[in-house]
């Protein structure tokens, strides 16, 4: 089956992340999109990767954090200073090696499409280090659709080619951090050869525009991880040829699982005297023709405890043990100077590194895997200007890079964002956080008060209070996880609240000098079970805590800072959004469905106001203004008496979030800032009103909208900065976009 260019959606689309660096060897179909590109990047002079220049009015960007998220691949190129890197739900990112930070490639995802931010697998041309494939999807977003990203220009336009009806990716799926199930010949970069978690294996012989079925022995795997690997021997190809010896892996273990084609993929065999006790999880060719292959139990990347990491002689069909200790192995790579100095990672190993932390473990051989030593004795690791990652392992490790143009240096792949070394076969190497520009967290909550810094709550590792979004900030100092929301007394700033944990442990804390100390609420609402997460609200004074949980359909208040607890009456709903009126504290508001609620006893007992339009997923208060706030659900609802007349902005057809923000001046009214559209604008995005609703701008365009709202599904405008708003997203951190002129 071949999937014609005509009969695929292939969109150009311009990700205006980045600038490229200079290409020395532009040979592809769209030379003058090219030489364009080139030109204007010039010698990468891109400025910080945090911002993204939209147009003369508005600039974008990701909130400045540094990592957070899972990386599951890092690829190096033969072009010197170009490296990529994949993540499970935050895009593809580009090392910008002027600015020494990674930008990201994939803010023109849309909110229909925002399951693209998943990506399964990344090459480059190793002809050609400004053609970079990808192959995105996410099966519980955006109907489970798979599509091939192609860039000729580093990433700076990807074409879309959909290949849903042939195979199915999953970039957030288990197995995500093996690799890579995406592969250009390099003998022939117009060859990709590229592997489904179902659907078997499908080529392109156009550079990835089009696609056909390739006969291949395995089309699914038990585990749902499918073709996890593909790797081309650049040695069977030669005098323009393509390729004719290809080795492609499946997830499986107890039958075959390694393959190899001696015909450039018309047929497959398994490979002799492969094993098959173990899953393959990485495979790497050396220059001599040996192939290193790293084994796991399990595919990963948190269910995986034995493995091996074998050496195979595939013309003699035999095989080394090489490992230098008992464990599921991760990835490993020989410096390319000396193919006998080798650097391999387990994964999942938990065991000591010299932070304090318990993580994976690194090997270096300088005989060939004759013998081994563990670098983690030894080595130091540091923060690298992001305080937060102090104590944090580097583990979940899958794949490792060593720099074509200098074996010394080496960037391996974390749970938490990326670690590189630059001394590797020193006696002391030192490993440093190296995520600068990859914002992976995902923010569920936020907060802007006049004089105060911006504060954010995201899963995994709490928040943050951002003085200058910039610049990575110190972490919470009560760490609790992921913190699902927070609260601050409009009133008195000295008074915080944050809720979070997991299921196994209640995480409701709270703060009496604005952040600097914390204490946790131990006594909870309800003995009869663990309650966790949700939302929490603070009265404007500080006086009043009220808790939505998560897994409970009530609402809970306390008095005394949770020694007692009462249930709120008049509402009930799963994990209710609630928050306090800035100005009078007798008055709080919630929302949950199809309804909106106030309480005028500082939330003991709660009326059903408003359950036209429905989903109503957050309220916001105006600050400085009792009574007043806006709601979004169908529209864009507005009262101004506590909710007991409404109002719906008729220039908004469309809203799914809404938030207030600054003023140009202190005589002008507020900024309203949706995400949603107008009546004069059919296009959902960022909108900004500066007349109280009467007329909108539109922030965002076709090529920024950072896969929308994500799971936090807020905008913030900043009650500080006039022309700035914030917005949530899946995976690619906390968006932010900035007028340009504040005049």
């Amino acid at each position: 089956m071949v999937l014609a260019l005509a009969a695929v959606v292939m969109t150009a689309l311009m990700s205006g992340c980045t600038s490229s660096p200079k290409n020395e060897n532009t040979n592809n179909s769209t030379d003058t999109a090219i030489e364009e590109v080139t030109e204007q990047a010039g010698e990468n002079t891109a400025g910080p990767a945090a911002d993204i220049f939209i147009n003369s009015d508005w600039t974008a960007g990701q909130v400045a954090i540094g990592g957070g998220g899972f990386v599951t691949g890092i690829i190096s190129t033969y072009e010197k200073g170009v490296f990529y890197t994949r993540t499970d739900v935050g895009g593809a990112y580009r090392w910008d090696d002027t600015a020494k930070k990674w930008v990201s490639l994939c803010c023109f995802v849309t909110a229909d499409d925002v399951g693209l931010l998943g990506i399964d697998g990344i090459a480059a041309d190793p002809q050609n280090a400004s053609k970079v494939v990808m192959a995105a999807g996410t099966d519980y977003f955006s109907g489970g659709k798979t599509c091939i990203l192609v860039s000729e220009d580093y990433g700076e336009t990807f074409a879309q080619v959909d290949v849903t009806s042939m195979i199915k990716v999953h970039g957030n799926g288990n197995g995500r951090g093996n690799g890579e199930r995406i592969a250009i010949d390099p003998n022939d970069g117009n060859i990709i050869f590229c592997g489904g978690r179902t659907g078997g294996l499908i080529r392109s012989t156009d550079g990835g525009y089009s696609w056909e079925q390739v006969d291949f022995p395995v089309s699914a795997t038990s585990n749902g991880n499918g073709i996890n690997i593909i790797l081309f021997d650049p040695s069977s190809g030669s005098d323009g040829k393509a390729s004719q010896r290809i080795f492609a892996a499946v997830s499986e273990k107890d039958t075959d699982n390694i393959f190899v084609s001696d015909d450039a993929g018309s047929s497959w065999a398994p490979l002799a005297g492969a094993i098959t006790e173990y899953m393959p999880q990485r495979m790497r060719l050396s220059p001599s023709g040996k192939l290193y292959v790293t084994y796991a139990d399990s595919e990963g990347p948190w269910n995986a405890s034995a493995g091996a990491l074998l050496r195979y002689d595939i013309d003699a069909g035999t095989y080394e043990d090489i490992s230098p200790v008992q464990s599921a192995w991760g990835d490993i790579v020989s410096d390319p100077a000396d193919e006998s100095r080798l650097v391999c990672v387990t994964t999942e190993k938990w065991e000591g590194q010299p932070n304090g932390a318990f993580g994976d473990q690194f090997f270096v051989s300088t005989d060939g895997g004759a013998s081994w030593s563990n670098v983690m004795s030894s080595a130091r690791i540091t923060d690298n200007g992001m305080s937060w990652i102090n104590g944090y392992a580097i583990h979940w490790c899958s794949s490792l890079m060593i720099d074509p143009f200098n074996g010394n240096k080496i960037m391996v792949n974390s749970g938490n964002g990326i670690f590189a070394c630059d001394n590797i076969w020193d006696e002391y190497p030192e490993f440093y956080f190296d995520a600068q520009g990859i914002e992976e967290v995902v923010p569920l909550d936020i907060l802007s008060y006049p004089d105060h810094a911006l504060l954010t709550g995201i899963y995994d590792y709490d928040g943050f209070d951002h003085d200058d979004i910039m610049t990575s900030p110190p972490r919470h100092t009560m760490t609790i996880g992921a913190v699902t929301g927070l609260a601050m007394a409009a009133q008195n700033y000295n008074v915080r609240v944050e809720v979070g944990g997991d299921e196994n442990n209640q995480k409701l804390i709270y703060s009496e000098d604005d952040g600097k100390t914390w204490k946790n609420i131990t006594i909870s609402p309800d003995k009869s079970k663990k309650l966790y997460q949700g939302y929490v609200a603070l009265t404007a004074d500080g006086n009043n805590i009220i808790w939505s949980p998560s897994n409970a359909k009530v609402l809970y208040y306390t008095e005394d800072r949770g020694k007692t607890w009462e249930q709120c009456s008049g509402i009930a709903g799963n994990s209710a959004y609630v928050v306090g009126d800035t100005v009078d504290p007798d008055y709080v508001y919630a929302c949950t469905g199809d309804n909106i609620y106030v309480s005028s006893d500082g939330g003991k007992t709660f009326s059903n106001k408003f359950d036209k339009m429905g989903s109503y997923k957050r309220i916001v208060p105006v600050f400085g203004e009792a009574g007043k706030f806006y709601a979004a659900g169908a529209g864009l609802f507005f009262t101004e008496d506590h909710g007991d007349t409404f109002t719906r902005i008729d220039s908004v057809v469309t809203c799914k979030a809404v938030g207030i923000g600054r003023g140009k001046t202190d005589d002008d009214p507020y900024v309203i800032y949706i995400w949603g559209n107008p009546k004069d604008n059919k296009t959902e995005g960022i909108y900004m009103s500066e007349d109280l609703g009467e007329t909108w701008v539109r922030i965002s365009d076709d090529l920024h909208s950072f896969g929308g709202t994500g799971n936090g599904q807020f905008v913030c405008g900043d009650m500080n900065v006039y022309g700035r708003c914030y917005m949530s997203t899946v995976g690619l951190g906390i968006a932010y976009f900035d007028k340009n002129d504040k005049s």
